[in-house]
C-alpha cells in the first residue's frame, strides 16, 4: 500500500486532509476549553445567587451554608436534596433550557460544533472538487492526445509532471507510445512509397524490352520473313528475355537490400580471395573488350567479416563498370591494401572518365551518364554495389577527371 503514497496526488490530498483534521481538532479543543470556562462561571454564579438568596432571608444560616457549597458533597446530602427537589420536578429529566446559565453555554457548544463540522465538510468537498478537476484535466489531455494520434497528428503536447507518480509515468509512457506509433506510421509510409517507386522503376525498365518482344513477335506471326531473319529475330528476342531476367533479378536484389530483407552471412573470411574471385569472373569479359584487367594484392590474407557472395557481387558491378568505360587496349587495375585502420579496395581505369557535375549522381539508381553509349546499360550496377558495401559498414567513393580515367575506392574500417 505504501507504494501508492509515492503519487503526488495521493500524498498531497493525504497531507491536506491530515492538516485539516489537526486544525479542526485544535479548534474543538479550544471550543471545549471556552465552554468549560463558561460552564464553570455559570455554576459559580448560580451558587452565588443561591447563597445570596438564602442568607438574605436567613442570615443566621450563613456560616452553615458556605461549607456545604465549598466542601465535597456527601451521598446522604445528595439523596436528601434529590427527595426534596423531586417534589418540584427538579431532576435529571429537567429540560436544560430551564437551567439558568447552562442553557446559553449548551447552545454555544452546539452551534459551534455545527459550524466546525460544516466548515470541515465544505473544506473537504472543495479540496476534493479541485483535486478531481485537476485529475480529470490530465485525463482529458490524454484523451485529446489520443484523438490527435488517431487522426495522424503527432505534433501534440503531453503534460509533464515534475513529481514522480502514476500520472507522470502514464504521461511518459503515452509519450513513448506516441513516438512508437509515429515511427511505425512513418515506416509504413516509407515502405509504401518504396513499393510504389520500385514498381514504377520495374515498369519503366521493362517497357523497352517488352515493346521489342511485342514487335518481334508480331513480325514473326504476321509477316513472311526469311529463315535468316527469323533466326535473327529469335536471337534478339532471346537477348531481350535475358535482359528482362537480369533486370528483374537486379531490381529485386536492390529492393531487398533497400528494404533490409536480406540477411548477410557475415563470417570471418579472406577478403583477398573475394576480390580475386570477382576479378577472375570478369576475365573473359575484359579479354573480349580488349581491356587489360590486373589485380595487385599484398600477398597475404586479409581477414574480415563479410558475406563473400554479396561482396563479390558488389565488386563485380564496379569492375564491370570500369571495363565498359575503358577503350580497347586500356587498363583496369584492382588494388587491395591493408593499413592499421582500414582495408581498401581500389578499382582504377584509364578510360573516358566522368564529368565533374555527374560525379554526385553516379550511384543513383538508373542514372546514366550523358555520354553513355551503351544501350544495354540501365544504371543499376553501381547503386546495387553501394547498397551492398554500406550494408557491410563500408564506404564507397569515386574520383574522376574527364579523359583521364576513374578511381573507385571501397574502404572498410577496422
Amino acid at each position: 500500500m505504501t507504494r501508492y503514497f509515492l503519487n503526488p496526488e495521493l500524498k498531497r490530498s493525504s497531507l491536506i486532509i491530515a492538516a485539516s483534521m489537526l486544525i479542526f481538532t485544535a479548534a474543538i479543543f479550544v471550543l471545549l476549553s471556552i465552554s468549560y470556562d463558561n460552564i464553570k462561571d455559570s455554576y459559580i454564579r448560580n451558587n452565588m445567587a443561591l447563597v445570596g438568596g438564602i442568607v438574605d432571608k436567613h442570615p443566621e444560616l450563613k456560616d452553615e451554608i458556605i461549607p456545604l457549597i465549598t466542601q465535597k458533597q456527601t451521598s446522604s446530602n445528595i439523596a436528601k436534596g434529590k427527595r426534596i427537589l423531586k417534589d418540584f420536578d427538579y431532576d435529571q429529566s429537567l429540560n436544560i433550557s430551564l437551567i439558568q446559565g447552562i442553557n446559553s453555554d449548551y447552545n454555544f457548544i452546539r452551534i459551534s460544533c455545527i459550524i466546525i463540522l460544516l466548515t470541515l465538510g465544505i473544506v473537504i468537498v472543495i479540496f476534493n472538487y479541485i483535486n478531481h478537476v485537476n485529475m480529470y484535466k490530465k485525463i482529458r489531455k490524454l484523451i485529446v492526445a489520443s484523438e490527435n494520434i488517431a487522426n495522424f497528428n503527432y505534433k501534440i503536447d503531453i503534460y509533464e509532471e515534475k513529481e514522480e507518480g502514476l500520472f507522470s509515468r502514464l504521461a511518459v509512457s503515452f509519450s513513448n507510445m506516441r513516438q512508437i506509433v509515429k515511427n511505425n506510421y512513418e515506416q509504413v509510409n516509407k515502405e509504401k512509397n518504396f513499393l510504389v517507386n520500385i514498381l514504377s522503376d520495374i515498369s519503366h525498365q521493362l517497357k523497352t524490352p517488352i515493346s521489342s518482344l511485342i514487335i518481334y513477335n508480331d513480325i514473326l506471326l504476321n509477316r513472311k520473313v526469311s529463315e535468316a531473319d527469323r533466326v535473327k529475330f529469335l536471337e534478339n528476342s532471346g537477348n531481350q528475355l535475358n535482359r528482362i531476367e537480369w533486370l528483374v533479378k537486379s531490381l529485386l536484389q536492390l529492393a531487398k537490400l533497400d528494404a533490409g530483407v536480406i540477411k548477410f552471412q557475415r563470417i570471418n573470411s579472406d577478403l583477398t580471395e573475394t576480390v580475386q574471385a570477382a576479378v577472375a569472373s570478369l576475365g573473359a569479359r575484359a579479354e573480349e573488350a580488349k581491356v587489360n584487367l590486373v589485380f595487385n594484392g599484398i600477398g597475404k590474407p586479409i581477414m574480415m567479416k563479410h558475406d563473400t557472395n554479396w561482396m563479390c557481387e558488389a565488386l563485380i558491378n564496379i569492375i564491370k563498370n570500369a571495363i565498359e568505360h575503358t577503350s580497347a587496349f586500356g587498363r583496369v587495375t584492382v588494388i587491395l591494401e591493408k593499413t592499421h585502420v582500414c582495408a581498401r579496395i581500389i578499382i582504377e581505369d584509364n578510360g573516358e572518365g566522368i564529368e565533374k557535375e555527374e560525379l554526385p549522381h553516379i550511384f543513383q539508381r538508373f542514372y546514366k551518364g550523358k555520354e553513355n553509349k551503351n544501350s544495354e546499360s540501365v544504371g543499376i550496377g553501381l547503386a546495387l554495389a553501394k547498397s551492398i558495401v554500406e550494408s557491410h559498414e563500408g564506404i564507397v567513393s569515386v574520383e574522376s577527371c574527364k579523359g583521364q580515367g576513374t578511381k573507385f575506392s571501397v574502404v572498410f574500417l577496422g
